[in-house]
């Protein structure tokens, strides 16, 4: 039995450090915003997973890529449609034109993280909620017919009012560090992601730089099963 318990020193140690050599800083939060329309409250929320993984230290630098699980959040708004923050802007431009962000940012920022290679081993540790700032907001978009794509409109805070209802607006949004599951059902919202889904697997689909297209990544994460 010596040998097995050598065997199994030696496997933990290679373990430790393949993982102190190539570590991974993953955590979960909810997302959820409200949009009030003539005195009526609509909620949306999800769960997103946000995960950077690292290769060695090189010259002082960590080569580090993150990835996101889950998938957007939906805003049903019966008769006027479902407003959609996506996971991904749909901009292939830095920074974008209104300001809206990522989330692989979006919670990191709201906690006072910047996902820097100092600041990724605290990430797994965030606990708590946070309020998005107006400046700390996803991307937001609207389908005044949820069953047709090309209905898709891009919404912000201060424009919300004069694209869907005049009195409309946004009354609350944070993040929430969470252990929760996350649940996929987008397909069921929005009826026409799949076929989205199938047109663009594999083929590297990226938006023309300044222009706003619908990407399937934007609705569920690439590192969801």
């Amino acid at each position: 039995m010596k040998w097995l318990a050598v065997m199994l020193g030696v496997v933990v140690a290679v373990y430790a450090a393949y993982k102190l050599n190539f570590p991974t800083y993953s955590y979960r939060y909810r997302l959820e915003i409200s949009l009030s329309v003539d005195q009526i409250v609509y909620t949306g929320s999800s769960v997103i997973e946000v995960t950077w993984e690292c290769g060695p230290h090189v010259a002082g630098l960590a080569q580090c890529s993150p990835s996101l699980g889950g998938q957007a959040t939906v805003m049903d708004l019966g008769s006027r449609g479902v407003v959609v923050a996506t996971l991904y802007t749909g901009e292939n431009v830095s920074p974008v034109p209104d300001g809206a962000v990522d989330a692989i940012w979006l919670c990191a920022r709201a906690f006072g993280n910047r996902s820097t290679s100092e600041d990724l081993p605290k990430l797994p540790h965030l606990t708590g909620r946070r309020a998005l700032s107006p400046d700390n907001f996803p991307r937001l978009v609207w389908f005044s017919n949820p069953a047709d794509p090309k209905s898709a409109q891009k919404v912000t805070i201060g424009n919300v009012a004069s694209i869907i209802d005049p009195a409309a607006r946004f009354t609350d949004a944070f993040v929430e560090i969470t252990q929760d599951p996350i649940v996929v059902d987008i397909a069921m919202k929005l009826p026409w992601y799949s076929a989205l889904q199938e047109a663009q697997r594999g083929k590297g689909i990226y938006s023309e730089s300044g222009k706003f297209q619908l990407i399937y990544r934007m609705f569920v994460g690439e590192n969801t099963t």
